[in-house]
């Protein structure tokens, strides 16, 4: 006959139980079906079933039970496979079960920022909102094509969807000009478990250099100012000289007959931020000689 005294301690129950479930451990969508077997093959089984919630079974012959239920719509799925031995006792085993959900969205935002300054810090954010469970996702950003930050969180009790944001402190130079910069987000459940595919969002940025260039000419000479901005969409210009705006949406700017030194400032903008050049006008009176000096 068989005697095995079953105890509270995990590992003796274990021991004890000749139950084996497959599988073991799942990954399931909320709102997916599941279904798990629970099988023996000991002589000394007189009946098992699966107690739960939602799928549970009646007292059944082995040597298999299965659990299924055709939507699962709990967060914290508990069931248990019993066996029922000849000597009277019984024993169980639960399976791991992982509920899931992917995020409704993976946004970036500048947090208000517009254009950036070269030199300066910054903080880029990335929402990624109604994620279950949270202790699962890793945030991954990149700077163009290349991962410069992993985040992961460290929640472990929170099985429900919940909202989390990231956050990224860039600092771009007058050279990158336009960056781009991408926030991914993925559930990874491990290495010999599904990885989902990931959610991004890429968000652009622009640098306002806030450099000036310099052009030299006599008195009363025609110049033309050039601004150049690379963008997609293709950039909208404005131009001012002295605060005055000239009504030029262009990225060149003709002046007739410059009499006086003035300073012209060109703005180049989309929806994804602004770039703005300085261009000091220094006007020599006629007469003098002309020196030529490069900024």
């Amino acid at each position: 006959s068989f005697h095995c005294a079953v105890s509270n301690n995990d590992a003796l129950q274990e021991l004890c139980c000749p139950l084996t479930l497959t599988p073991s451990e799942t990954v399931v969508k909320f709102g997916d079906p599941v279904a798990i077997n629970c099988s023996t093959s000991a002589r000394y089984v007189e009946g098992m079933g699966w107690e739960a919630p939602f799928g549970g079974t009646g007292f059944e012959r082995p040597p298999v039970v299965t659990w299924r239920v055709e939507k699962l719509e709990e967060w914290t799925p508990s069931p248990s496979c019993y066996a029922t031995l000849v000597d009277g006792s019984q024993c169980t085993v639960s399976p791991v079960i992982t509920v899931y959900k992917t995020p409704d969205s993976v946004s970036v935002s500048d947090m208000g920022h517009g254009s950036m300054v070269e030199g300066r810090e910054y903080d880029l954010k990335c929402d990624i909102i109604n994620v279950a469970p949270v202790q699962y996702v890793t945030v991954s950003w990149y700077k163009n094509s290349e991962k410069i930050q992993t985040e992961s969180f460290n929640d472990t009790t929170t099985k429900t969807p919940v909202n989390e944001s990231s956050i990224l402190r860039v600092n771009i130079s007058r050279e990158e000009n336009v960056v781009e910069f991408r926030c991914e987000a993925q559930l990874d459940f491990g290495p010999h478990r599904p990885k989902l595919p990931a959610i991004s969002q890429t968000h652009r940025v622009s640098v306002n250099t806030k450099d000036s260039n310099h052009d030299y000419l006599l008195e009363g000479s025609n110049i033309t100012l050039s601004c150049e901005a690379e963008g997609n969409p293709p950039s909208v210009y404005n131009w001012t000289c002295d605060g005055e705006n000239m009504l030029a949406n262009t990225n060149s700017l003709n002046i007739t007959r410059v009499n006086r030194t003035k300073t012209c400032t060109c703005t180049a903008a989309n929806y994804l931020g602004s770039v703005t050049k300085t261009i000091n006008v220094h006007v020599e009176p006629r007469g003098t000689r002309l020196c030529l000096f490069q900024a």
